[in-house]
Protein backbone atom coordinates (compact mmCIF):
# COMPACT_ATOMS: atom_id res chain seq x y z
CA UNK A 1 0.00 0.00 0.00
CA UNK A 2 1.36 3.40 -1.25
CA UNK A 3 1.08 6.33 1.02
CA UNK A 4 -0.52 9.38 0.31
CA UNK A 5 0.46 12.41 -1.10
CA UNK A 6 1.21 15.53 0.74
CA UNK A 7 -1.56 17.49 1.23
CA UNK A 8 -1.40 20.45 -0.49
CA UNK A 9 -3.29 23.89 -0.69
CA UNK A 10 -2.65 24.38 -4.23
CA UNK A 11 -5.31 24.24 -6.67
CA UNK A 12 -3.22 25.01 -9.74
CA UNK A 13 -3.77 22.56 -12.74
CA UNK A 14 -0.78 21.68 -14.70
CA UNK A 15 -1.01 21.14 -18.67
CA UNK A 16 1.09 18.65 -20.84
CA UNK A 17 1.36 21.85 -23.69
CA UNK A 18 3.57 19.32 -25.95
CA UNK A 19 0.45 16.24 -25.81
CA UNK A 20 -1.68 15.71 -28.66
CA UNK A 21 -2.22 16.42 -32.38
CA UNK A 22 -3.23 19.90 -32.71
CA UNK A 23 -0.27 20.96 -30.21
CA UNK A 24 0.74 23.71 -28.62
CA UNK A 25 -1.95 25.98 -30.71
CA UNK A 26 -5.09 24.30 -29.19
CA UNK A 27 -3.42 23.24 -25.71
CA UNK A 28 -2.72 26.99 -25.03
CA UNK A 29 -5.68 28.32 -26.96
CA UNK A 30 -7.86 25.87 -24.42
CA UNK A 31 -5.60 27.03 -21.24
CA UNK A 32 -7.16 30.77 -21.86
CA UNK A 33 -10.21 29.62 -22.44
CA UNK A 34 -10.14 27.66 -19.22
CA UNK A 35 -8.54 30.48 -17.45
CA UNK A 36 -11.78 32.72 -18.71
CA UNK A 37 -14.30 30.31 -16.80
CA UNK A 38 -12.57 30.82 -13.76
CA UNK A 39 -9.30 28.65 -13.63
CA UNK A 40 -6.60 31.00 -13.10
CA UNK A 41 -4.04 28.80 -11.70
CA UNK A 42 -2.44 27.49 -14.49
CA UNK A 43 1.15 25.66 -15.14
CA UNK A 44 2.18 25.04 -18.88
CA UNK A 45 4.35 22.76 -19.09
CA UNK A 46 6.51 22.43 -22.09
CA UNK A 47 9.77 23.45 -24.67
CA UNK A 48 9.98 27.16 -22.89
CA UNK A 49 11.05 29.03 -26.40
CA UNK A 50 7.84 27.27 -28.48
CA UNK A 51 5.58 27.47 -25.20
CA UNK A 52 6.27 31.55 -25.04
CA UNK A 53 6.77 31.75 -28.99
CA UNK A 54 2.36 30.22 -28.96
CA UNK A 55 1.60 32.72 -26.23
CA UNK A 56 2.96 35.41 -28.21
CA UNK A 57 1.25 34.19 -31.42
CA UNK A 58 -2.18 34.09 -29.50
CA UNK A 59 -1.48 37.64 -27.84
CA UNK A 60 -1.72 35.84 -24.50
CA UNK A 61 1.99 36.55 -23.21
CA UNK A 62 0.67 38.85 -20.30
CA UNK A 63 -2.18 36.38 -18.86
CA UNK A 64 0.22 34.99 -16.26
CA UNK A 65 0.39 31.42 -17.00
CA UNK A 66 3.23 30.22 -14.95
CA UNK A 67 6.05 28.34 -17.49
CA UNK A 68 7.52 25.20 -16.39
CA UNK A 69 10.44 23.84 -19.23
CA UNK A 70 10.27 20.37 -20.30
CA UNK A 71 12.57 19.95 -23.06
CA UNK A 72 11.42 16.31 -24.39
CA UNK A 73 8.02 15.21 -25.48
CA UNK A 74 6.51 11.71 -25.59
CA UNK A 75 5.61 11.02 -29.47
CA UNK A 76 2.37 8.88 -29.99
CA UNK A 77 4.03 5.49 -31.70
CA UNK A 78 6.98 5.37 -28.85
CA UNK A 79 6.60 2.66 -26.30
CA UNK A 80 5.38 4.48 -23.22
CA UNK A 81 7.75 2.66 -20.29
CA UNK A 82 10.45 2.59 -22.97
CA UNK A 83 10.26 6.79 -23.53
CA UNK A 84 9.99 7.44 -20.00
CA UNK A 85 12.48 6.43 -18.79
CA UNK A 86 15.14 7.13 -21.57
CA UNK A 87 12.81 10.62 -21.04
CA UNK A 88 12.87 12.25 -17.92
CA UNK A 89 12.30 15.87 -19.09
CA UNK A 90 9.22 14.70 -21.03
CA UNK A 91 6.53 17.02 -20.21
CA UNK A 92 4.67 14.80 -19.36
CA UNK A 93 6.49 13.42 -16.73
CA UNK A 94 6.65 17.07 -15.40
CA UNK A 95 3.84 17.78 -15.50
CA UNK A 96 3.38 14.46 -13.69
CA UNK A 97 5.93 15.11 -10.90
CA UNK A 98 4.53 18.50 -11.01
CA UNK A 99 1.37 16.62 -9.27
CA UNK A 100 3.54 14.54 -6.86
CA UNK A 101 4.87 16.88 -5.45
CA UNK A 102 1.75 19.24 -4.24
CA UNK A 103 2.96 22.15 -6.79
CA UNK A 104 -0.77 21.34 -8.44
CA UNK A 105 -3.71 19.65 -7.61
CA UNK A 106 -4.22 18.02 -11.18
CA UNK A 107 -2.66 17.42 -14.46
CA UNK A 108 -4.58 17.36 -18.31
CA UNK A 109 -2.80 15.73 -21.28
CA UNK A 110 -3.63 15.19 -24.52
CA UNK A 111 -0.57 13.10 -25.68
CA UNK A 112 0.32 9.58 -25.61
CA UNK A 113 -2.72 7.68 -23.16
CA UNK A 114 0.10 4.82 -22.55
CA UNK A 115 2.58 7.51 -21.52
CA UNK A 116 -0.04 9.14 -19.36
CA UNK A 117 -1.13 5.94 -17.73
CA UNK A 118 2.19 4.80 -16.91
CA UNK A 119 3.51 8.00 -15.74
CA UNK A 120 0.83 8.67 -13.32
CA UNK A 121 1.34 5.07 -11.85
CA UNK A 122 4.97 5.75 -11.73
CA UNK A 123 5.33 9.44 -10.29
CA UNK A 124 1.73 9.36 -7.99
CA UNK A 125 1.29 5.79 -7.41
CA UNK A 126 -2.14 4.11 -6.62
CA UNK A 127 -4.47 5.08 -3.80
CA UNK A 128 -4.62 3.01 -0.73
CA UNK A 129 -6.88 0.15 -1.77
CA UNK A 130 -6.56 0.70 -5.46
CA UNK A 131 -5.38 -2.47 -7.44
CA UNK A 132 -5.99 -1.06 -10.91
CA UNK A 133 -6.40 2.67 -12.21
CA UNK A 134 -9.50 2.74 -14.68
CA UNK A 135 -9.86 5.47 -17.47
CA UNK A 136 -13.36 6.66 -16.45
CA UNK A 137 -15.27 8.04 -19.23
CA UNK A 138 -18.16 10.23 -18.87
CA UNK A 139 -20.97 9.25 -21.37
CA UNK A 140 -24.67 10.76 -22.26
CA UNK A 141 -27.37 8.94 -21.66
CA UNK A 142 -30.79 8.83 -22.54
CA UNK A 143 -31.64 9.70 -18.54
CA UNK A 144 -28.65 11.93 -17.98
CA UNK A 145 -24.77 11.17 -17.50
CA UNK A 146 -23.16 8.12 -17.03
CA UNK A 147 -19.84 6.39 -16.40
CA UNK A 148 -18.07 3.53 -18.53
CA UNK A 149 -14.83 2.00 -16.59
CA UNK A 150 -12.06 0.95 -17.52
CA UNK A 151 -11.85 2.35 -21.45
CA UNK A 152 -8.71 1.50 -22.04
CA UNK A 153 -5.63 1.47 -19.18
CA UNK A 154 -5.77 -2.33 -18.14
CA UNK A 155 -6.07 -4.84 -21.26
CA UNK A 156 -6.70 -7.87 -18.73
CA UNK A 157 -8.33 -7.85 -15.16
CA UNK A 158 -9.16 -10.21 -12.38
CA UNK A 159 -12.70 -10.44 -10.85
CA UNK A 160 -11.68 -8.46 -8.41
CA UNK A 161 -10.50 -5.32 -10.20
CA UNK A 162 -14.14 -4.92 -11.36
CA UNK A 163 -15.32 -4.09 -7.56
CA UNK A 164 -12.54 -1.61 -7.58
CA UNK A 165 -13.60 -0.27 -10.40
CA UNK A 166 -17.37 -0.17 -9.45
CA UNK A 167 -17.06 1.71 -6.04
CA UNK A 168 -14.53 4.39 -7.69
CA UNK A 169 -17.02 4.48 -10.59
CA UNK A 170 -20.51 4.73 -8.63
CA UNK A 171 -18.33 7.71 -6.55
CA UNK A 172 -16.98 9.76 -9.66
CA UNK A 173 -20.61 9.78 -11.04
CA UNK A 174 -21.85 10.04 -7.44
CA UNK A 175 -19.93 13.57 -6.76
CA UNK A 176 -18.91 15.01 -10.20
CA UNK A 177 -22.36 14.58 -12.06
CA UNK A 178 -24.39 14.59 -8.75
CA UNK A 179 -26.53 11.17 -9.89
CA UNK A 180 -27.27 10.26 -6.17
CA UNK A 181 -27.32 6.36 -5.39
CA UNK A 182 -25.70 5.29 -8.36
CA UNK A 183 -27.19 2.09 -10.56
CA UNK A 184 -23.75 -0.47 -11.03
CA UNK A 185 -24.16 -2.46 -14.07
CA UNK A 186 -21.76 -5.06 -15.12
CA UNK A 187 -21.59 -5.14 -18.73
CA UNK A 188 -22.05 -8.54 -20.28
CA UNK A 189 -24.04 -10.53 -22.97
CA UNK A 190 -27.27 -11.25 -21.33
CA UNK A 191 -28.95 -9.85 -17.70
CA UNK A 192 -28.87 -13.20 -16.36
CA UNK A 193 -25.90 -13.90 -13.65
CA UNK A 194 -24.77 -16.89 -15.55
CA UNK A 195 -24.43 -15.64 -18.74
CA UNK A 196 -20.53 -13.77 -19.84
CA UNK A 197 -17.27 -15.01 -19.23
CA UNK A 198 -16.01 -16.24 -16.52
CA UNK A 199 -13.99 -12.89 -15.50
CA UNK A 200 -17.61 -11.50 -15.31
CA UNK A 201 -19.30 -14.34 -14.07
CA UNK A 202 -17.18 -14.29 -10.56
CA UNK A 203 -17.45 -10.26 -10.57
CA UNK A 204 -21.07 -10.30 -10.61
CA UNK A 205 -20.45 -12.74 -7.28
CA UNK A 206 -18.21 -10.27 -5.59
CA UNK A 207 -20.43 -7.39 -6.38
CA UNK A 208 -23.74 -8.51 -5.02
CA UNK A 209 -21.50 -9.20 -1.79
CA UNK A 210 -20.17 -5.37 -1.93
CA UNK A 211 -20.86 -2.92 0.42
CA UNK A 212 -21.16 0.93 -0.70
CA UNK A 213 -22.84 0.60 -4.09
CA UNK A 214 -26.18 -0.74 -5.90
CA UNK A 215 -25.66 -3.20 -8.08
CA UNK A 216 -27.87 -4.01 -10.40
CA UNK A 217 -26.98 -7.14 -12.21
CA UNK A 218 -25.75 -7.69 -15.82
CA UNK A 219 -26.21 -4.62 -18.30
CA UNK A 220 -26.42 -5.76 -21.29
CA UNK A 221 -24.51 -3.50 -24.48
CA UNK A 222 -27.71 -2.66 -25.72
CA UNK A 223 -28.49 -0.64 -22.30
CA UNK A 224 -25.17 1.45 -22.50
CA UNK A 225 -26.48 4.57 -23.74
CA UNK A 226 -30.52 4.13 -22.83
CA UNK A 227 -29.95 3.53 -19.01
CA UNK A 228 -29.44 0.17 -17.79
CA UNK A 229 -27.09 1.68 -15.84
CA UNK A 230 -25.28 4.82 -14.20
CA UNK A 231 -22.36 3.31 -14.04
CA UNK A 232 -20.91 0.54 -16.57
CA UNK A 233 -18.20 -1.87 -15.62
CA UNK A 234 -15.91 -3.73 -17.58
CA UNK A 235 -12.43 -4.96 -18.57
CA UNK A 236 -10.14 -2.05 -20.36
CA UNK A 237 -9.92 -4.57 -23.24
CA UNK A 238 -13.87 -4.61 -23.87
CA UNK A 239 -14.22 -0.73 -22.40
CA UNK A 240 -12.00 0.50 -24.99
CA UNK A 241 -13.69 -1.03 -27.73
CA UNK A 242 -16.72 0.12 -26.74
CA UNK A 243 -15.75 3.79 -26.54
CA UNK A 244 -13.81 4.09 -30.24
CA UNK A 245 -16.78 2.06 -31.16
CA UNK A 246 -19.17 4.99 -29.95
CA UNK A 247 -16.91 7.40 -31.62
CA UNK A 248 -17.26 5.66 -34.80
CA UNK A 249 -20.89 5.57 -34.73
CA UNK A 250 -21.32 9.33 -33.77
CA UNK A 251 -19.46 10.11 -36.94
CA UNK A 252 -21.36 7.95 -38.95
CA UNK A 253 -24.79 9.25 -37.96
CA UNK A 254 -23.09 12.80 -38.28
CA UNK A 255 -21.88 11.97 -41.65
CA UNK A 256 -25.26 10.17 -43.02
CA UNK A 257 -27.33 13.31 -41.81
CA UNK A 258 -25.10 15.88 -43.75
CA UNK A 259 -25.16 13.95 -47.24
CA UNK A 260 -29.24 13.57 -46.49
CA UNK A 261 -29.40 16.94 -46.24
CA UNK A 262 -27.04 17.96 -49.34
CA UNK A 263 -29.14 15.56 -51.35
CA UNK A 264 -32.47 17.74 -51.74
CA UNK A 265 -33.11 21.85 -51.08
CA UNK A 266 -36.17 21.24 -49.05
CA UNK A 267 -34.35 18.47 -46.75
CA UNK A 268 -31.14 21.39 -46.58
CA UNK A 269 -34.19 23.63 -45.50
CA UNK A 270 -35.61 21.35 -43.15
CA UNK A 271 -31.84 21.12 -41.69
CA UNK A 272 -31.38 24.75 -40.94
CA UNK A 273 -34.84 24.72 -39.05
CA UNK A 274 -33.51 21.65 -37.09
CA UNK A 275 -30.09 23.58 -35.76
CA UNK A 276 -30.82 23.80 -32.21
CA UNK A 277 -31.40 20.07 -32.39
CA UNK A 278 -28.07 19.11 -33.98
CA UNK A 279 -26.33 21.56 -31.93
CA UNK A 280 -27.79 19.65 -29.20
CA UNK A 281 -26.36 16.39 -30.17
CA UNK A 282 -23.09 17.75 -30.31
CA UNK A 283 -23.01 19.41 -27.18
CA UNK A 284 -23.58 15.70 -25.73
CA UNK A 285 -22.22 13.56 -28.46
CA UNK A 286 -19.02 15.14 -29.34
CA UNK A 287 -15.66 14.28 -27.21
CA UNK A 288 -15.12 17.55 -27.42
CA UNK A 289 -17.91 19.21 -25.44
CA UNK A 290 -17.22 16.43 -22.97
CA UNK A 291 -13.86 16.66 -22.31
CA UNK A 292 -10.86 14.22 -20.75
CA UNK A 293 -11.28 11.10 -18.57
CA UNK A 294 -10.09 10.62 -15.50
CA UNK A 295 -7.09 8.32 -14.72
CA UNK A 296 -9.28 7.42 -11.59
CA UNK A 297 -7.38 5.42 -8.73
CA UNK A 298 -4.45 6.84 -9.15
CA UNK A 299 -3.28 8.92 -5.88
CA UNK A 300 -3.55 12.60 -7.93
CA UNK A 301 -5.76 13.60 -10.72
CA UNK A 302 -5.15 12.68 -14.14
CA UNK A 303 -6.99 14.08 -16.85
CA UNK A 304 -6.69 11.96 -20.15
CA UNK A 305 -7.90 14.25 -23.18
CA UNK A 306 -8.50 12.72 -26.93
CA UNK A 307 -5.24 12.99 -28.79
CA UNK A 308 -7.24 15.49 -31.34
CA UNK A 309 -8.95 17.62 -29.08
CA UNK A 310 -9.22 21.29 -30.22
CA UNK A 311 -9.41 24.22 -27.78
CA UNK A 312 -12.93 23.46 -26.24
CA UNK A 313 -11.52 19.74 -25.39
CA UNK A 314 -9.38 20.97 -23.39
CA UNK A 315 -10.90 23.47 -22.04
CA UNK A 316 -13.16 20.95 -20.74
CA UNK A 317 -10.51 18.51 -19.28
CA UNK A 318 -9.38 21.53 -16.95
CA UNK A 319 -12.90 21.70 -15.75
CA UNK A 320 -13.27 18.11 -15.30
CA UNK A 321 -10.04 18.60 -13.34
CA UNK A 322 -11.03 21.37 -10.61
CA UNK A 323 -14.19 19.55 -10.41
CA UNK A 324 -12.72 16.09 -9.14
CA UNK A 325 -10.15 18.13 -6.74
CA UNK A 326 -13.03 20.19 -5.42
CA UNK A 327 -15.47 17.33 -5.14
CA UNK A 328 -12.32 15.46 -3.15
CA UNK A 329 -12.90 12.53 -5.17
CA UNK A 330 -9.70 10.86 -4.63
CA UNK A 331 -10.11 11.47 -0.77
CA UNK A 332 -13.56 9.74 -1.36
CA UNK A 333 -12.24 6.70 -2.66
CA UNK A 334 -9.49 5.93 -0.41
CA UNK A 335 -12.08 6.17 2.67
CA UNK A 336 -14.91 3.40 0.64
CA UNK A 337 -11.82 1.66 -0.08
CA UNK A 338 -10.78 1.09 3.52
CA UNK A 339 -14.23 0.70 4.65
CA UNK A 340 -14.67 -1.95 2.37
CA UNK A 341 -10.82 -3.79 3.37
CA UNK A 342 -9.73 -3.56 0.21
Amino acid sequence: MQPMSPKTSSRAIALDVMGGDNAPAATIAGAELARQRGIEDIILVGHEDELRAELARQGLAENGFRVVHAAQTVAMDESPAYALRRKKDASIAVATRLVRSGEAAGLVSAGSTGAQVASSILHLGRIPGVQRPAITVAIPCTHGWGALLDAGANSQNTPSHLVGFAIMGSLFIQHVYGVENPRVGLVSIGEEATKGNELVVEAHKLLEKTEGINFVGMTEGSEVYTGGADVMVCDGFLGNILLKFSESASRWVVHHLREGMRRKPLVTLGGLMMKPAFRHFRSVAHPNSVGGAPLIGVNGVSIIAHGSSDAEAIMNSFLMARRMVDERVNQRIAEQMSRNGE
